[in-house]
């Protein structure tokens, strides 16, 4: 139904099997709504693979539509967390 369900959902799957589960949401506060159950995996040591969506840095902190700061939004809830570049138009991060 929402990013807190599915997010909830795929913990469940993880504890249950005991493997990896991804969850991927839009941007903003979308990603947010994933945050209590980061922080159950996180001590249920169930992993969550966490895909989430940002506006490209120019657009970050410009009150542009579902922009908040999502650089370490989960904090010390997560082993690993990638800022990855914008594609570029050969499918790299490099425009030039």
């Amino acid at each position: 139904l929402d990013e807190r369900s599915s997010a909830f959902f795929a913990l469940g799957v993880a504890k249950a099997t005991g493997r990896p589960v991804a969850v991927a949401t839009t941007s903003g506060t979308a990603a947010a709504e994933v945050f209590p159950a980061v922080v159950e995996a996180f001590m249920s040591r169930a992993t969550l693979v966490l895909l989430t969506a940002d506006r490209p840095p120019e657009l970050r902190g410009t009150g542009a539509n579902q922009t908040i700061d999502q650089l370490e939004l989960f904090g010390r809830y997560v082993l690993a967390s990638v800022d990855a570049p914008v594609p570029g138009p050969n499918g790299s991060g490099d425009w030039a």
